[in-house]
């Protein structure tokens, strides 16, 4: 008798046993199962939000070339520089702000700088100082484009500078091709001098000129030792009131001609454009950053893409 309740005990734990593994057998396919589904659905997501992206693209391009068709200058006052609009789409909403790439201090122009005719580098010394940033960084940016490995005196990096470092990489000795590469150069590791700059900077092509109806008040002081904030805050009222519609209506203004005696690289018209996207789909969010390039005759392009940061 004793021998058959030991029986029917061991029968009872084996069928728990059994019960507790097709449990837990059970919970981990299920477990596994939802997750499935849910990576599933944000790859879908993804994707759709990607499409959208290109489908702002799309209607970016179709406004700038609009925009052209009606005139030849650029302004803030366009309809491609108003307040971004927010698109229902099924699932979510997108939006997109279109700002002027040529509003900024080009990084890459340096390269067109020669040793007779420097005009870039002075620019950006200028926004350096005007900035509170020490001017001698603009030596380590150079460095880090020009295609030579000798380290400008005495502020500039090279491989030298760079190989020594606690996780060591070498210079890109090319242009840039995303502002962001500013945080690996000398100088600009620290984050509050990045992002004191890069309001006023980019980085795309090169010889670049600047739009000085959309360009920052930093930026356009920076076209002369003695152009004062005044002068900016003038400049930005007199443009928001009517447009500059040339560089000699620019340099006649409040006599600027008498301070800014080079007007190489200046305009009043952008070919460059940055469109940063946002596709909200459930909880999937994706950002996006297209630079349009918009030609004379008003034909356009998608030239670069990047997702996350530009």
């Amino acid at each position: 008798m004793n021998a058959i309740v030991r029986q029917r005990g061991v029968a009872i734990i084996t069928a728990l046993l059994i019960v507790a593994i097709a449990t837990t057998v059970s919970v981990t396919i299920s477990t596994r199962l939802q997750l499935d589904v849910r990576r599933t659905g944000n790859m879908i997501a993804v994707d759709q939000a990607y499409l959208y992206t290109l489908t702002a693209e799309h209607f970016s391009q179709s406004i700038l070339k609009a925009d052209r068709e009606d005139n030849e200058i650029d302004h803030l006052g366009e309809p491609w520089a108003g307040e971004p609009p927010i698109f229902p789409v099924d699932g979510g909403f997108i939006t997109g702000k279109l700002t002027d790439l040529q509003s900024c201090f080009n990084l890459n122009s340096l390269l067109d700088d020669t040793a007779d005719k420097p005009s870039a580098r002075p620019r950006l010394e200028r926004l350096l100082d005007n900035l509170g940033i020490d001017s001698g960084h603009a030596q380590a940016i150079i460095d880090w484009l020009d295609d030579d490995l000798q380290t400008t005196i005495p502020d500039g990096a090279e491989d030298v500078y760079y190989m020594n470092l606690d996780r060591p990489y070498r210079t890109a000795n090319t242009p840039m091709m995303s502002v962001s590469e500013l945080r690996l150069i000398k100088g600009f590791e620290d984050p509050a001098v990045y992002d004191t700059l890069l309001p006023h900077v980019c980085a795309f092509g090169i010889n670049t000129p600047t739009n000085i109806n959309t360009a920052s008040a930093e930026v356009l002081r920076s076209l002369a030792d003695n152009v004062t904030e005044s002068d900016a805050a003038q400049i930005i009222e007199k443009r928001d009131e009517s447009a500059f519609n040339n560089i000699n209506e620019f340099t006649s203004f409040n006599n600027l001609n008498k301070k800014i005696t080079s007007t190489e690289n200046l305009s009043v018209s952008t070919e460059y454009f940055m469109l940063q996207t946002e596709s909200t789909i459930g909880q999937v969010r994706v950002i996006t950053y297209s630079i349009i390039n918009r030609t004379s005759d008003g034909n356009t392009a998608v030239i670069a893409r990047s997702q996350g940061v530009y």
